[in-house]
């Protein structure tokens, strides 16, 4: 169940009154939780594939009703190949630039996992962690995949990006348990192209039904943005990311 409420000159986005455990969102006055209208993604080439996980993440907002291009904003900052420490000097600048609700923070895809990047990814995420927060940013990390052929980097990836969301109370969006899901379920649906690593459509379009499903705790199942793909694809997309998400906070 949702209601309105002022908040931030005038704009009346909604609130809900039941979120799940795992969302974790600045709560305002009464003690319930704000949706974040403003999203600042901070990753690579796997946010910024296929015209940008942000703007199909955006057009699902739309889609639910939740916001329109007048209320909302969200905005990628990308090094191709990027780790996390690589965007130490312009992270703050980036972040300071609008009041941000949220940033995400996606790690190179074996940064977290890697002898030798691990621990810099580590150090990096307390430090951006603690700058978002005197920024007033709640931070939230993406989980990322496992390559095509290398399903042992699944539990690698979510032990690494699930220890760092609990030493810093932090949000984890699970988009590699749901790539490990469909992998499964549905070998012949590619959500990775070629090169075995980056995302197809189908990838990123299941990456931001997660990423929805995750901050707004609600379910993506019938929205009515595709971006493209087969009506039935995704739908099954939307279910997997929903259910991802809440197998997930039930951890």
């Amino acid at each position: 169940m949702l209601r309105n409420t002022k908040r931030k000159g005038g704009f009346a986005p909604f609130l809900l009154l039941v979120v799940l455990a795992s969302t974790a969102a600045c709560a305002d006055e009464t003690g319930e939780q704000a949706l974040p209208d403003k999203v600042l993604f901070v990753g690579n080439s796997f946010t910024y594939y296929n015209n940008s996980l942000h703007k199909h993440f955006r057009m699902l907002t739309y889609a639910s009703g939740l916001f329109t291009p007048e209320n909302s904003r969200a905005r990628i900052k990308t090094i191709s190949g990027g780790h996390l420490p690589e965007h130490d000097g312009g992270f703050q600048p980036v972040l300071a630039g609008d009041d941000w609700d949220v940033v995400v923070l996606q790690g190179h895809s074996l940064g977290p996992i890697s002898e030798g990047t691990a621990e810099p990814f580590r150090r990096t995420a307390r430090k951006f962690a603690r700058i978002a927060r005197d920024h007033g940013t709640r931070p939230v990390f993406f989980m990322t995949w496992a390559y095509t052929g290398r399903p042992g980097m699944t539990a690698k990836l979510d032990a690494a990006y699930t220890d760092i969301g609990r030493e810093l109370d932090a949000q984890v969006v699970p988009v590699g348990l749901a790539f490990a899901t469909v992998t499964t379920e549905r070998p012949n649906l590619d959500l990775r192209i070629a090169d075995a690593r980056h995302p197809s459509l189908a990838g990123t379009y299941l990456a931001a039904c997660t990423f929805f499903a995750a901050l707004y705790a609600q379910s993506p199942e019938g929205l009515d943005y595709d971006a493209g793909l087969e009506e039935e694809t995704a739908l099954y997309l939307q279910r997997v990311a929903w259910q991802t998400v809440q197998t997930y906070a039930k951890r």
